[in-house]
């Protein structure tokens, strides 16, 4: 395998010869239980990568979910797993995204950019990395290896070892249009036909405000048609999911931050209720917008 200089130096790798690297440790690292560190410490960069192909395009499973080409990871499933692709544990992955603009990481190394989760969240999903050398144009896709390391305020970016352009087409993108990265909660009107949750349908724009919050593992949001009347459903916002081993390292602000009293919208998946008296639970495919 290529020391790790020379993957800086390179500039950029063939995609294959990225996520060809050392398939092994990748399954090693399968058999070995996440555990959790208290962050700190040195940082080692990534010797593995895993997957053998990311070159294929992203497909669409029967749930309607994205699924990533294999050997690659959707930006935001590293942060759900976080603790597998450490830097300072030699660990590490090929993320598939959309480059976004600036972010900021202080003490990064290199340029600090966000790239964008093609995947759910029209956009508000993203992660901050740190680019070396000559930075692609934004909006490009591209596939980096990396591992998760601290910047100097003890939070996490994806320090990039190697690029490589993506030529495959992307994700089918969000009829509604796309949000600021970074789990900003923007306002606007809602999109016309938007029904109260409590009448919500499969694919429809809903209105809700919060009763209780969630934790953020894939319970979801407990909300009515506003934030003091009868539950409606539990509203599980784009992200949302438990982490492998229950191991969570997000950041406060990796997380949806939404008050009761005001009113959000959001586009959702299918309206189901198990028992005609159950809460419904229902999927958010866009980022809540506070509605104007």
């Amino acid at each position: 395998m290529p020391a790790r200089g020379a993957l800086l130096r390179s500039g950029g790798l063939p995609l294959a010869l990225i996520l060809a690297a050392v398939v092994g440790c990748g399954e090693k690292r399968e058999e070995r239980p996440a555990r959790t560190e208290p962050p700190g410490g040195g940082d080692a960069g990534p010797s593995a990568v895993v997957g053998d192909d990311a070159g294929a395009a992203a497909t669409v499973d029967d749930d309607g979910q994205v699924v990533m080409p294999p050997g690659s990871l959707a930006p935001w499933q590293a942060v759900i797993d976080r603790d597998r692709y450490l830097a300072r544990r030699n660990q590490g992955a090929v993320l598939v995204g959309r480059l976004g603009g600036e972010a900021i990481a202080p003490g990064a190394r290199g340029a600090v950019r966000w790239l964008i989760d093609e995947t759910e969240g029209n956009g508000a999903l993203a992660v901050r990395i740190g680019l070396t050398g000559a930075v692609p144009a934004e909006g490009a896709r591209l596939a980096v290896r990396g591992a998760w390391a601290l910047d100097s305020q003890r939070r996490w970016y994806w320090q990039v070892d190697a690029v490589s352009p993506v030529t495959t087409a992307a994700p089918a993108a969000a009829v509604d249009p796309p949000v600021p990265p970074g789990h900003q909660v923007t306002a606007g009107p809602a999109p016309s036909g938007w029904r109260p949750i409590s009448r919500g349908k499969d694919g429809g724009v809903v209105v809700f405000g919060v009763i209780r919050s969630s934790d953020g593992d894939g319970d979801g949001w407990i909300v009515g048609d506003d934030s003091f009347g009868q539950p409606i459903a539990n509203l599980i916002l784009p992200g949302e999911r438990p982490s492998y081993g229950g191991h969570d390292l997000r950041h406060a602000d990796e997380r949806w931050q939404l008050k009761r009293g005001v009113l959000y919208w959001v586009r959702i998946d299918r309206y189901r209720r198990r028992t005609p008296d159950a809460r419904a639970v229902v999927r958010a495919l866009t980022a809540p917008v506070k509605l104007q």
